[in-house]
């Protein structure tokens, strides 16, 4: 609960003092951290929001997504959560001037994010240092470089695609010796943003 409470007042300072503010929507196809848990039937992608501050040609960004997994067996339910915080800055072609007259707006983004995540199950399904083994990896930290296009339907509302590759880094001590794990994977994903 802190984290969430410190992430909200960070985005109130983020965004307080922005000349343009930007609120927006984005789902991609990035689905689990570099080693889930569970295992899950689930084709879902990922779903965030993301806050920012437009200047001319460039966007300052601050994003958060949110995962979640469950598993059901007899008498025992076992969860996964994880919230992803990321930072991120988006350079995009057209100043601000020339992109109001603008349709198509092609921009390049560089990302870091940091995960936090929490694993519940009971022993007879995961043992205590299986549970903060993959508790370790869920809270992992990477980046990511993209570059897509938005279309501005009107000033304030514009939708877009990106596709990109993802970077994550993880470790853990869970079993008394340093476990590092990293992973590369390409994504895209599908934005929808305001502008106010």
């Amino acid at each position: 609960m802190k984290k969430i409470v410190l992430t909200v007042a960070l985005i109130a300072v983020f965004c307080g003092a922005a000349n343009a503010v930007i609120f927006g929507i984005r789902y991609s196809n990035v689905t689990r951290p570099v080693v889930a848990p569970f295992e899950t039937d689930e084709g879902r992608g990922r779903f965030g929001i993301y806050f920012g501050e437009r200047e001319k040609s460039s966007d300052f960004l601050l994003g958060i997504d949110y995962d979640s997994y469950k598993r059901e067996g007899g008498d025992t339910l076992s969860y996964s959560r994880r919230v992803v915080v990321d930072f991120g800055y988006r350079y995009r072609v057209f100043s601000g001037d020339r992109s109001a007259a603008m349709k198509i707006l092609p921009f390049a983004a560089i990302h870091y994010y940091k995960g936090f995540g929490k694993v519940e199950a009971d022993t007879s399904v995961l043992s205590n240092s299986d549970r903060k083994y993959y508790k370790d990896l869920m809270s992992d930290h990477g980046g990511w470089i993209s570059v897509g296009a938005e279309y501005a339907f009107a000033p304030a509302f514009s939708m877009g695609c990106e596709a990109g590759l993802l970077y994550t880094n993880a470790k853990s001590k869970a079993y008394g010796y340093t476990i590092k794990i990293s992973d590369y994977r390409t994504f895209v994903a599908i934005l929808m943003s305001f502008r106010f």
